[in-house]
């Protein structure tokens, strides 16, 4: 005999399971987009802070920028002082390179001038630079005592006990730092009765006239070093 089941099909034990699958299904995906929405909100709260922080950061680094700006301008004043004391210094230098050291040549004239040689006259000079017939400029003020180019040069007389004296007297005179030429002017020998008291060397010592010639004058460095000392000097710094 073939089984029948009275239950109707809608109380029975496989429907009610299918309808709770369904909405168990439903409320998972749910969670899950709560969740996806809570993880947005979490990255949007982290990135917010973040770039507040950072914009903070930018506003201290902004304020120690224009304050060192400040600190910097009110320093400007010492800079350039210490610029124009520069200036100074090298124009000095620059005036002081381009004369002639008169004590240091005399000294090596006496260190290396024989001891059987003497001197009876000497005379210093600073010629005219190349291409220039005076030291004054063309309206007859004086540009420098020693400009650039000036050739510094000795004249001197003196005795030696011989003419071979005289040649070594004139050997030992290249030694000099800064020599460029030793020109014998005269050479005599004087006889046996010539006194001193005449201009000459007595005794039969040979008198003799040599000009030493020294290396020209150095321009300066600094085209306008003096210049800018002057101006400078006259800006009431």
């Amino acid at each position: 005999m073939k089984a029948v089941n009275l239950v109707p099909s809608e109380d029975r034990g496989g429907g009610i399971g299918v309808g709770a699958g369904r909405s168990e299904g439903a409320a998972y995906a749910v969670l899950g987009v709560l969740a996806g929405f809570a993880i947005l909100a979490l990255l949007y709260g982290i990135a917010r802070h973040d770039v507040s922080s950072r914009r903070s950061q930018l506003a201290s680094v902004q304020a120690r920028t224009q304050q060192a700006h400040e600190t910097a301008a009110g320093l400007s004043s010492y800079t350039s002082f210490l610029t124009l004391r520069e200036q100074r210094v090298q124009a000095v230098t620059s005036l002081v390179d381009s004369r002639f050291d008169w004590a240091q040549s005399l000294h090596e004239l006496g260190r290396v001038l024989p001891h059987d040689a003497t001197i009876t006259s000497l005379n210093g000079t600073i010629g005219a630079a190349a291409g220039s017939t005076s030291g004054a400029t063309a309206s007859g003020s004086v540009s420098s005592a020693t400009p650039p180019g000036s050739v510094p040069s000795f004249t001197l007389t003196g005795c030696a006990t011989s003419q071979s004296e005289v040649a070594l007297t004139l050997q030992r005179l290249h030694l000099i730092d800064g020599v460029t030429g030793v020109s014998l002017q005269s050479s005599a020998k004087s006889s046996a009765s010539t006194t001193a008291g005449s201009g000459q060397c007595s005794n039969g010592r040979a008198s003799f006239s040599v000009q030493i010639s020294f290396a020209p004058l150095p321009a300066v460095p600094a085209s306008s070093a003096a210049t800018q000392l002057t101006s400078s000097t006259g800006g009431g710094q």
